[in-house]
């Protein structure tokens, strides 16, 4: 059994009784961008919602396991997914959105041991953890070594108890993870390195099977731009650390 979850927020309530259309998306768990149990279902879902809704497109969520996510998506069925990175081999199953968001991502580290990098290599010199399915494009580089734990609670506990120097995180997701899982004590002993090492655009995604979604990505992509021209995007991330 699954629950269909439509997405009410503001924007959505307003139009939801002349939506012209519905779209059923696949979504998963990685708040603050995208949770159950997070008001309009995170950041990214409330901003997809209200793309749509600015065209008439009442949109409703299947929560799954990420791997499970995008298969149906691809499979066709469900409409799409969010949010995902482009890649050359999901281009194949899916239309990609213009960048929902851009996700920053750096190293956190205890703030009582600084860090200093400037490129790669200099990585080496530190533990850095991982967590199980990410794959992390400095670890390519010679002489680096991931030591992985099963989630990204468990590595941070892992920094804070010393046996690790550096944990890599998109830094909002990292932040949230912090004021979920420790006390206030322990978040002020957590900090990040200035320095990111990686900066990506997240896409909504719809399937190339259903022909009806390359006029639906166009009003989306439409309805983003209204949401960005209207000074109302920002809004979306008032309140993160």
């Amino acid at each position: 059994m699954y629950r269909l979850a439509p997405c009410l927020t503001a924007l959505t309530l307003l139009s939801a009784a002349t939506a012209a259309e519905v779209v059923t998306l696949t979504n998963g768990e990685w708040p603050p961008y995208l949770s159950e149990q997070a008001p309009g279902y995170g950041i990214a879902s409330r901003i997809v919602t209200d793309a749509f809704a600015a065209a008439r497109v009442e949109v409703r969520y299947v929560f799954r396991p990420w791997k499970r996510a995008y298969l149906e998506a691809a499979g066709g069925t469900y409409d799409g997914t969010l949010v995902w990175t482009w890649g050359e081999a999901r281009a194949k199953h899916f239309l990609f959105s213009d960048p929902v968001f851009d996700g920053k991502s750096v190293f956190f580290h205890l703030k009582t041991k600084p860090v200093s990098w400037s490129r790669f290599a200099d990585l080496s010199a530190y533990r850095i953890g991982g967590t199980l399915g990410y794959e992390y494009e400095f670890e390519r580089t010679p002489g680096i070594k991931i030591e992985r734990a099963d989630t990204d609670l468990a590595n941070f506990r892992k920094l804070l108890a010393g046996r690790i120097d550096l944990f890599p995180s998109e830094i909002n997701a990292g932040y949230a993870v912090l004021k979920a899982g420790f006390t206030a004590e322990e978040q002020q002993q957590i900090g990040t390195h200035p320095k990111a090492y990686n900066v990506v655009s997240y896409h909504l995604l719809l399937n190339r099977k259903n022909p009806r979604n390359i006029r639906l990505m166009n009003s989306f992509n439409q309805g983003l731009r209204q949401l960005k021209d209207s000074g109302r995007y920002e809004a979306y991330f008032a309140g993160l650390k």
